[in-house]
């Protein structure tokens, strides 16, 4: 299981480096008010973080849910 792990991250890896080698124009985003013109791939990445910090912020809370739903309760 680990081998494949390490398999699927090196294949995330090799794609985010293509998409940064490949992607170097400059792009503006722009949120409300505010905007930044950064790289794409620097967008890319900064989404990518984002979204795995998010996706293990939602790990967490939902192992926490479970346990405190299915561990007995204390009398």
């Amino acid at each position: 299981m680990r081998t494949l792990t390490a398999l699927l991250l090196l294949v995330v890896l090799a794609a985010a480096v293509a998409l940064c080698v490949q992607n170097d124009e400059g792009i503006t985003l722009t949120l409300f008010a505010w905007s930044v013109a950064a790289p794409l791939w620097l967008i890319a990445v900064g989404g990518y973080g984002l979204g795995t910090l998010s996706g293990w912020a939602i790990a967490g809370f939902l192992k926490r849910s479970w346990q405190r739903v299915t561990e007995p309760q204390a009398r």
